[in-house]
C-alpha cells in the first residue's frame, strides 16, 4: 500500500505537506508516487459551493488599476517562469527558459551508476535511471542526467541540477523486481507496510509506526562533494562549459532524518548543513567557475527559522537561538566566500507550497505584510519581502530562488488564477528564479496560466522584460502586472479578476505617450471560456485617462500596447538587454519612442549607453555579431571595438555565459586587434558577454547577446 499516513506528529506534518514523484515513467508502483496526498483530493463542503459560478451577476465596481511605464523599472529575470521535470511539448511552446531536476531522489542520486534511492517516498528502493524501460546494464552510463540536459537543449532551456548533499547514495543499480532496498523483509520482517510491487522493501516503520534503524550500507554508499566534482567533470567533458548554469545544494536538510531517515536518522545541525554546502558550493566554482549556486532549499516555515536539531529539541551551540536559520546561513556562505575570494552562494533558495485554504488569497502569503496566512502558521509570511531583507542585511547581492513550489488547489480553474497570480508577483518582487513542482502537461487548463506570459498568441509573443510600476487599489480582487519589451518597445498589462463576480475598473496608463484611441490587442482566459484567445481591440483612453475595461469572473486579461503609444519615459535604464539582464541608469526617452535596453554587469560595471553609438544596441556597439539568425558552425568570430569614439581599448574578457560569468577569454595588447574566435560554442541557446576596460576609465563596458546554434 502507498506510504501516506494520517498525520500524527510534527514531522509528520512537515513531510506530509506533499507527496512527491520520484521521476516521471510509466511504471504503475512509481506512477503511484504522483498522487497527491488525501488533503489535495478532499474539498470541503462549503468550499465546494463557494466555488460555483453565480447564476447571474451585475458587474461591480472594480478597484481602480494604473499603470506608469516611467517608473519602478527593474529587468525580470526569465528564469521566474521554471518549472520541474517540464513535458518538453509544454517546454517547446513556452519557450521554457528553466527546467529543474531536483526533488528527494536527487539527493540520493549516484550518476556513475545511474541509480537513485527513492528513500521516504517510496519504501527506501535503489532505482535505476533507465527504469523501466531496461533489463540489463545500459551500454551508456549516467542515461537519466544526460536525457534531461539533452533534452533541455533541444527545446532551449537552462538546467537546474540538484547535487546530492545528504551523505549518502545508491551503491548498486538493479534492472528487475525485487529491488535493492534499506529496509528488506528479511532483515526487518514485521513493518507497516511493504511495497506491493515487490512484497519485499517495507517503509522503515514498525506496526506501531515507529522507526527502524536501518544499515546505511545496505542499500548505499558513502559521498561527498568529490562525487559532485567528478560529476561535474563528466558534464564539461561531454557538453562543455556553463552547459548547466545553475546547480542546487541539495534537497531540504531539514526533512532528512525523515525522508532519509535510512540514512540519516538524526537530525541535521545548522554546522552540518553549513560545512557541507561550502564544500559542495566550492566544488560546483572549481568545476565550473561560471555556474551559479543554489543553497539553503529549505522545506517550508519552521525550517527557514531553525535547523532540525533545534526544531526537535537538541543542542545545536553553532547557531545562536533567536538567529533565523536563513540569515544564519547566508552569513556563513558570505564569510567562507570572503576567505576564498569569490562569492559562494549567487541564490538563497527556498521551496514554498501553500498550507491555509484554498483560495486566491494564498498568493498574498507572499508580499502581504497585513495578511495573516490562514494555516497552523497563524501569521504574516510576506515570504519575498522577508528573504530580501535577510539577503540585504546578511549577503548582499544574493538573488532570491524559489525553486521548488506550488500554490495550486483541487479547482484547476483557481489553480490558473493563482499561478498567474504568482509570476506575476515574482516579477513585481524581483524574484532571481523559480521552479513550479508538478508543472501542466500540454492538456492542463494550468498551461495558460504560463502561456499568458511565454507565447500568449502561439507565435512567441510574450509579457515584456522590464517591469514598470502598477499598481491595484485592490489586489485581492483584481491585481495587474505590467512590463515593457525590449525587443518591440510594447508595453504588457495582465489583469488577473480573482473574484467570482465580474468587476468594471478603470485603467490608467501614464508614461506611454499615447495620444488616446490606440488599437490595443487583448487576449482572455475565463473560467466561463478556458483557452487564452484573442479578444476585441481596446481603445485605450489619452494619456493619464482611465479607460473602463469589463473583466469576466475569475480571468485572465492581457493587453498589449503598441510601441508607438507605449514608449518610456524618463524611467530609461532599467531592463533587459540584448540577451543580458540590467540595471543600468540611463536618460530616459521620450513620450512615443521605444525605451533602450540596456546591459548591466556586476556592481561597478558600466552598461553601454545607447547615447554613445547613434542608435545601435549596447551588443552591437562592442562588436558582438547579429543574432538574426542561428549559427551552424561550432565557432564564432568577430572583432571588438571601442564603444566610445576616441578611447581605445585597454583590455577585454570575453565569456560564454552572462554578465555574472566568471572566467572566460581575456584579452590585452596585440591580442586586441585580432578577430576573437570563440571555439566549441554550447548546443543549444547560449549566451556572450563581453567586458571592455576602456583607457583613463575605471568602470568596464559590459554587453551581452543571446545566440542559438542550428539544430
Amino acid at each position: 500500500m502507498p506510504t501516506t499516513q494520517l498525520l500524527t506528529t510534527n514531522q509528520d506534518i512537515k513531510y506530509g505537506q506533499r507527496m512527491r514523484s520520484v521521476s516521471p515513467t510509466s511504471s504503475p508502483w512509481l506512477r503511484a508516487l504522483s498522487r497527491p496526498p488525501l488533503r489535495r483530493l478532499l474539498l470541503p463542503v462549503a468550499a465546494a459551493f463557494a466555488l460555483l459560478p453565480p447564476l447571474s451577476a451585475a458587474a461591480a465596481t472594480g478597484p481602480a488599476l494604473t499603470v506608469d511605464a516611467t517608473a519602478d523599472r527593474h529587468p525580470i529575470a526569465p528564469e521566474i517562469y521554471g518549472m520541474s521535470f517540464a513535458d518538453p511539448a509544454v517546454a517547446r511552446e513556452l519557450a521554457l527558459p528553466l527546467n529543474r531536476w531536483g526533488g528527494n531522489h536527487a539527493d540520493r542520486y549516484n550518476w556513475r551508476i545511474d541509480t537513485w534511492n527513492t528513500a521516504n517516498d517510496w519504501y527506501f528502493e535503489n532505482v535505476a535511471g533507465c527504469w523501466p524501460g531496461c533489463s540489463a546494464p545500459p551500454a551508456e552510463p549516467a542515461q537519466a542526467y544526460r536525457r534531461i540536459i539533452d533534452g533541455d537543449q533541444a527545446t532551449g532551456a537552462q538546467t537546474l541540477l540538484t547535487l546530492p548533499m545528504v551523505g549518502w547514495v545508491a551503491k548498486q543499480a538493479a534492472y528487475s523486481q525485487p529491488l535493492p532496498c534499506s529496509y528488506p523483509i528479511g532483515d526487518f520482517p514485521s513493518q507497516e507496510s511493504f511495497d506491493r510491487w515487490n512484497g519485499v522493501c517495507g517503509n522503515g516503520r514498525d506496526t506501531a509506526r515507529n522507526p527502524l534503524t536501518a544499515n546505511p550500507a545496505l542499500a548505499n554508499e558513502p559521498s561527498d562533494e568529490r562525487l559532485s566534482a567528478a560529476w561535474i567533470a563528466d558534464i564539461r567533458a561531454r557538453y562543455g562549459a556553463g552547459a548547466v548554469r545553475f546547480y542546487g545544494l541539495g534537497n531540504e536538510p531539514g526533512l532528512w532524518d525523515e525522508t532519509h531517515r535510512d540514512v540519516h536518522p538524526a537530525p541535521t545541525t545548522s554546522a552540518e548543513l553549513l560545512s557541507r554546502s561550502i564544500a559542495l558550493a566550492a566544488a560546483v566554482k572549481d568545476g565550473d567557475p561560471g555556474a551559479q549556486v543554489l543553497g539553503f532549499s529549505e522545506w517550508g516555515w519552521p525550517n527557514y527559522f531553525k535547523s532540525a536539531a533545534e526544531e526537535a529539541g537538541r543542542p545545536d551551540p553553532a547557531k545562536p537561538a533567536g538567529v533565523a536559520m536563513a540569515a544564519w546561513f547566508l552569513d556563513g556562505m558570505r564569510a567562507a566566500g570572503e576567505v576564498r575570494g569569490e562569492r559562494l552562494l549567487d541564490y538563497l533558495d527556498l521551496h514554498y507550497y501553500r498550507q491555509g485554504d484554498e483560495t486566491t488569497d494564498v498568493t498574498r502569503s507572499l508580499w502581504d505584510p497585513t495578511y495573516v496566512d490562514p494555516s497552523w502558521i497563524g501569521q504574516p509570511i510576506q515570504l519575498l519581502p522577508r528573504m530580501r531583507a535577510w539577503v540585504d542585511q546578511h549577503y548582499p547581492g544574493t538573488k532570491l530562488a524559489l525553486s521548488e513550489y506550488d500554490l495550486s488547489v483541487s479547482d484547476p480553474f483557481l489553480s490558473t488564477l493563482i499561478q498567474a497570480d504568482t509570476l506575476g508577483i515574482f516579477a513585481r518582487e524581483r524574484v532571481g528564479l523559480a521552479a513550479r513542482w508538478d508543472p501542466p502537461g500540454p492538456a492542463s487548463v494550468e498551461r495558460d496560466a504560463f502561456r499568458v506570459y511565454r507565447n500568449y498568441d502561439g507565435a512567441g509573443g510574450r509579457f515584456g522584460d522590464t517591469w514598470v510600476r502598477s499598481v491595484s487599489d485592490d489586489q485581492a480582487r483584481v491585481a495587474v502586472y505590467a512590463a515593457q519589451r525590449s525587443g518591440d518597445g510594447a508595453l504588457t498589462v495582465l489583469l488577473v479578476n480573482k473574484s467570482s463576480q465580474p468587476q468594471s475598473s478603470p485603467l490608467t496608463v501614464s508614461g506611454r505617450g499615447g495620444a488616446g484611441g490606440a488599437a490595443v490587442q487583448s487576449w482572455s482566459w475565463s473560467r466561463a471560456a478556458p483557452t487564452l484567445a484573442r479578444g476585441a481591440d481596446v481603445a485605450l483612453a489619452a494619456e493619464g485617462q482611465p479607460t473602463t475595461l469589463a473583466l469576466p469572473p475569475r480571468s485572465l486579461t492581457l493587453l498589449v500596447v503598441p510601441a508607438g503609444s507605449a514608449g518610456g519615459g524618463g524611467g530609461g535604464g532599467g531592463g533587459t538587454g540584448e540577451g543580458g539582464t540590467g540595471g543600468g541608469t540611463g536618460a530616459g526617452v521620450g513620450a512615443g519612442t521605444r525605451a533602450p535596453p540596456s546591459v548591466g554587469g556586476r556592481p561597478g560595471a558600466a552598461p553601454v549607453g545607447r547615447a554613445e553609438g547613434a542608435g545601435q544596441s549596447p551588443a552591437a556597439l562592442i562588436g558582438l555579431p547579429p543574432n538574426r539568425r542561428c549559427i551552424r558552425t561550432s565557432t564564432l568570430r568577430f572583432r571588438l571595438r571601442s564603444p566610445v569614439r576616441g578611447r581605445r581599448i585597454r583590455s577585454a574578457r570575453v565569456v560564454v555565459g552572462g554578465p555574472r560569468a566568471r572566467g572566460g577569454k581575456r584579452l590585452s595588447g596585440r591580442q586586441l586587434a585580432r578577430p576573437v574566435v570563440i571555439d566549441r560554442l554550447p548546443r543549444g541557446r547560449f549566451t556572450v558577454t563581453v567586458h571592455i576596460q576602456l583607457a583613463g576609465e575605471r568602470g568596464a563596458k559590459v554587453a551581452s547577446r543571446r545566440y542559438a546554434r542550428c539544430r
